[in-house]
């Protein structure tokens, strides 16, 4: 399974890379967010999360641009923008949404 997955992997662009880099790193952060929503009231949160945010998108320019040396600045800072953010959105609502209707948060 997993060399099927290398080999399904080795045929990725390079724009390809990009958006899955930033659709993994949006998953961790509103896994760090749904998980932080734990300790820290949510109104109080959202401000930090959405100023961590931006730091962490460029933190993936800076990454995508050493790793992958695309040929467009476009891909480096547009390329996976809405991935990365509509990815960590959905992660954090979801999460808190049905940890709600499980009953681990109120």
């Amino acid at each position: 399974m997993r060399e099927k997955l290398r080999k399904y992997a080795a045929n990725f662009t390079v724009e390809d890379k990009v958006v899955l880099t930033r659709f993994t790193v949006g998953f961790l952060y509103g896994l760090t967010v749904f998980i932080a929503s734990f300790y820290v009231n949510p109104v109080d949160l959202s401000p930090f999360a959405w100023a961590m945010s931006i730091m962490v998108y460029y933190f993936t320019t800076l990454y995508v641009s050493l790793k992958y040396k695309p040929s467009s600045k476009v891909i480096v800072y547009l390329r996976g923008l809405a991935t990365f953010y509509g990815t960590w959105l959905l992660t954090a609502i979801l999460l808190n949404e049905f940890s709600l209707t499980i009953g681990i948060k109120h």
